[in-house]
């Protein structure tokens, strides 16, 4: 497919998004802007970004993926799961140097996709592509992450074998209130608690988190 002739500048980051972009990547931003480049265009071709995202980029992608990135504790083993184009766990290996990441996800395309960012942007000292089922994982992280992967029942279904030792951070949308909801019978049944966090940087909002961790209240019981 042809590709839009806007996509030539989704690398520069947006005005509303530069000190942040700035604050969370330093010295790394230009790998954050290559990155930015391989979803508009690699992504785009390959299918794993909607042609209509080129414009969209670092907002509902970059700049939303960073929305863990606080959450998350110096030097840890992070899995993401369902890493598809590499959304979150690329952009937390390139904001947040000091984490080991395996990037979790089934499908052989996207897994090419992925191996070929690690590579073109040298994060392969810290980052591992894991081509399997997250049923199948068998390594046990520090934490979890997650975009756009299932609804918040059904990740409770998948990871709470992690949990503990692991901590699940699934980035979710306007509907995380409902979703934690209608998860809370399993949470309660799997001794797990869920709290929902809106990280925000410099007045901006970057998205929406359900922190899943043991509930130490029933553990304690």
């Amino acid at each position: 497919m042809s590709l839009p002739e806007e996509i030539v500048g989704v690398s520069a980051v947006p005005p509303e998004f530069s000190r942040v972009a700035a604050d969370m990547f330093g010295n790394r931003l230009p790998l954050a802007q290559q990155y930015a480049s391989l979803l508009a265009n690699e992504g785009i071709e390959w299918g794993l970004i909607g042609p209509r995202e080129y414009d969209r980029i670092w907002e509902r992608h970059i700049m939303n993926s960073l929305c863990v990135s606080a959450l998350i504790p110096k030097g840890l083993f992070v899995a993401d799961l369902g890493s598809g184009a590499g959304l979150p766990g690329i952009v937390l290996a390139i904001a947040r140097e000091d984490l080991y990441v395996d990037l979790v996800e089934p499908m052989g395309r996207r897994c090419d996709f992925l191996s070929m960012c690690v590579a073109k942007l040298g994060l392969s000292e810290t980052v591992n592509v894991v081509r399997t089922r997250v049923e199948d994982y068998q390594v046990t992280p520090d934490v979890l992450t997650c975009r756009a992967l299932a609804n918040m029942s059904s990740l409770v279904e998948l990871t709470s074998r992690f949990i503990p030792p692991g901590t699940l951070l699934a980035i979710k949308g306007e509907k995380a209130p409902a979703e934690v909801e209608s998860a809370s019978t399993i949470l309660r049944t799997r001794g797990l608690q869920a709290e929902i966090i809106r990280p925000t940087m410099d007045n901006i909002q970057l998205g929406t988190v359900v922190r899943v961790s043991s509930d130490m209240n029933m553990i304690t019981q």
